[in-house]
């Protein structure tokens, strides 16, 4: 970023030259603003800030920016700054820890900017980003350096929470570890498990010490972990004591019904956390060997070759040596029968339009990962295609219709997906996924208020860029994604291809993540915006005021 920065300075230094706001030369108009703290209102020195992709420039030291002869029309305007949660493509802060989610802090979309006659001075508002920093200290009071660890945040995906991970990092020689770059949110830091020596061999017959991977502020119970609500700009301050233990020996017989030789193995906790636990399988004797602390774990061991062959076995160590079996099956494919209910005139032409399904771990600690996933042209009704799936579990299945057919319906085995998660279990037949769609689906237009967000730091004025988003909340389950959308520079938007029922539609000044699927999530918005109704194949209009939403979690 900082080499980006130097960059945009020498290439882009012209475009800061003076002149009147909004005055038309023979080229076009300019564009002018200041970039601002959001939090302290003080003006943003150095910041990258972007128009339409193709130009760029840097505050100056009062946090100002101009771009010349920019010819009249509709532009995406972007900002940027490390430390900062920036939105649009100059990305925000990305500190040196972050791994998945290299989008952290970029959550939020470029913003439009009509360029016209008489142009105001615009305001872009950005966050300064947060800091988890903390101690680990360890029973023995020996230097608690390098212990790895990883923190999480709550996410949401298709209405549904888990915890993802955003930052790795490794604890310095005095025990301290820091990760930034961090939007407002609720996070949980957990560690590694740490032996005292090197792994020991199968034959050792010598104790096994170390210390165990554990939640802040130090338990090994998923379900007690510490919750971290990290507001924008803030450092937490978190203490982990982590006592020494002694491993156990696990010896587990592994046992594959098709003589595959399983490839990787792992021990997570009951979360679905991974523990980093050194676990060594001989493959000549099928026997797997562990050193695993007190506690109640989960083994996993997946194969690969012709077919995706998957196993897991929970066991308990109590003080004692253990002794298991782990079983390694074929992952059956998944059926899939979709049945098209096209009658309407919108009917799609087109009956190769593809059904997309996705599976995403229901495990708080599993990242949400894709486990597998398939694009289907369905021929006639009650044909069939089938999903490859990567690995057994709990899933929730999220369908992905295209052209203006939705998911009016998705089972297995008569359990309704929009509401229960998919159970994939190794060696054994799943029951198909069966899916229909119809074409009679709804729109939702309206019109958002303008100057109306109920606080100071969201209100909306002529120039001040601040961003509208609007959400179509679902009262009844549904196995799709809630539908969402921006307004247009008048104010007007519309949400087309919305299956018919009933929704709380609002129009929020930040990013929302909304748990739609339980009464308590849907029950924080129960005064906000208006609900609507969507006949089929009709159209439900709603004028909605702009709410302000605290950035504090």
């Amino acid at each position: 970023m900082a080499t980006l920065l130097l960059l945009a300075a020498g290439a882009l230094r012209a475009q800061n030259a003076a002149g009147s706001t909004g005055a038309s030369d023979s080229s076009g108009y300019s564009v002018r603003g200041t970039v601002v703290n959001s939090i302290t209102g003080q003006t943003v020195a150095h910041a990258l800030v972007t128009l339409s992709g193709d130009q760029a420039t840097l505050t100056d030291g009062d946090g100002q920016f101009s771009f010349d002869n920019v010819p009249a029309g509709q532009y995406m305007i972007s900002v940027g700054k490390p430390g900062f949660l920036g939105f649009g493509n100059t990305g925000g802060s990305r500190g040196p820890h972050m791994i998945n989610r290299a989008n952290v802090g970029q959550d939020t979309p470029p913003r439009r900017l009509q360029v016209g006659p008489n142009q105001p001075s615009i305001t872009l508002r950005i966050a300064p980003a947060g800091i988890i920093a903390g101690q680990i200290t360890l029973s023995t009071s020996d230097p608690a350096d390098g212990i790895h660890i990883t923190v999480y945040r709550r996410e949401m995906h298709n209405g549904f929470p888990f915890w993802e991970s955003v930052g790795e990092t490794q604890s310095r020689n005095d025990g301290t570890f820091r990760v930034g770059g961090l939007p407002p949110g609720r996070y949980v830091v957990v560690t590694q498990a740490s032996l005292d020596g090197p792994e020991p061999s199968a034959s050792s017959r010598l104790p096994v010490w170390g210390y165990p991977p554990v939640y802040n502020p130090g338990v090994t119970d998923p379900g007690s972990a510490g919750i971290i609500n990290l507001a924008a700009g803030q450092q937490a301050e978190v203490d982990i004591a982590i006592t020494r233990q002694q491993f156990f020996p696990v010896i587990a017989a592994v046992r594959s019904s098709e003589g595959q030789s399983p490839v990787n193995f792992e021990v997570h906790d009951m979360g679905g956390h991974t523990t980093g636990l050194p676990v060594r399988y001989d493959n000549r004797e099928q026997l797997l060997h562990a050193s695993v602390p007190n506690g109640s774990w989960v083994l996993e061991g997946r194969a690969f070759g012709r077919s995706i062959s998957y196993g897991s076995a929970e066991f308990l160590v109590a003080s004692a040596p253990v002794s298991l079996a782990i079983n390694v099956a074929q992952i059956p494919r998944i059926p899939v029968n979709i049945q098209r209910e096209f009658t309407g005139s919108n009917a799609p032409t087109n009956l190769g339009a593809a059904v997309n399904l996705m599976l995403f771990s229901a495990e708080p600690f599993a990242s949400g990962s894709v486990s597998g996933g398939m694009s289907a042209v369905p021929g006639s009704n009650g044909s069939a295609f089938a999903i490859n799936v990567m690995e057994a579990g709990r899933f929730w299945v999220e369908a992905f219709p295209a052209s203006s057919a939705y998911v009016s319906s998705m089972t297995t085995g008569g359990v309704d997906l929009a509401s229960n998660p998919l159970i994939v279990a190794p060696g054994s037949p799943t029951s198909s996924i069966d899916v229909t769609l119809r074409d009679d689906a709804g729109t939702i237009t309206g019109q958002v208020n303008a100057g109306t967000a109920d606080a100071p730091t969201g209100t909306p004025t002529p120039g001040d860029s601040a961003q509208v988003f609007i959400y179509a909340i679902p009262l009844s389950p549904t196995s799709g994604p809630m539908h969402g959308t921006l307004p247009g520079p008048d104010g007007s938007f519309s949400i087309p291809n919305i299956a018919p029922g009933s929704y709380r539609v609002v129009a929020c000044d930040a990013p929302q993540q909304i748990e739609y699927h339980i009464p308590e999530g849907l029950a924080v918005w129960a005064t906000k915006g208006q609900t609507v109704t969507v006949d089929p194949s009709g159209t439900a209009h709603v004028t909605l005021d702009v709410i302000h939403v605290e950035t504090t979690p």
